[in-house]
């Protein structure tokens, strides 16, 4: 009887102790989604890209660099998409040197909005739920600014055909 009750209590905590780590994360990137409609980050043009202005549609945030294979294949998909879905949002927020980024944007002719964090963009990411920290990492919002999914890797057409569906 008392090994039950053992084995019953370790599970019982193990599932308010799990409980509680949802919580927070939960919170945690609340705070992170709120902090990321309130950032401004400098384009490659000199500009300055306040993320304010992408509220109010969809939102397809890329996290990428020139330095990431995966993240330089899966660019024309991204740039395609943004011009064939004018119902939302779409940007590439490179996790890299200015220089590298214009050299990119201008060898390959890419119409999708870039951004630049060189400094921030790894650690946002996290907090966004890459606790991988891989690239490319992809989240889209919803129109209210909420988060509504996360792709660590490359996706895919079939991959973005499915959140457009359920994204509004």
């Amino acid at each position: 009887m008392k090994r039950r009750t053992l084995v019953f209590g370790g599970i019982g905590t193990a599932a308010v102790t799990a409980g509680a780590g949802v919580a927070l994360w939960r919170r945690r990137g609340g705070a992170a989604t709120a902090d990321l409609w309130d950032s401004d980050f400098p384009t490659p043009e000199g500009s300055t890209l306040s993320m304010s202005s992408l509220r109010g549609k969809p939102l397809l945030l890329n996290f990428w660099a020139t330095w990431c294979p995966p993240c330089v294949t899966e660019m024309p998909l991204l740039d395609a998409f943004a011009a064939a879905h004018a119902d939302w949002n779409v940007l590439a927020l490179a996790v890299d040197a200015p220089d590298p980024v214009r050299r990119f944007m201008s060898e390959r002719r890419l119409r999708l909005p870039v951004a630049l964090a060189p400094d921030v963009g790894l650690e946002l990411g996290h907090r966004l739920g890459n606790v991988a920290g891989g690239l490319p990492f992809s989240v889209a919002f919803k129109s209210s600014g909420a988060v509504a999914h996360r792709k660590l890797g490359t996706v895919d057409d079939s991959l973005l055909k499915s959140w457009t569906g359920s994204v509004q």
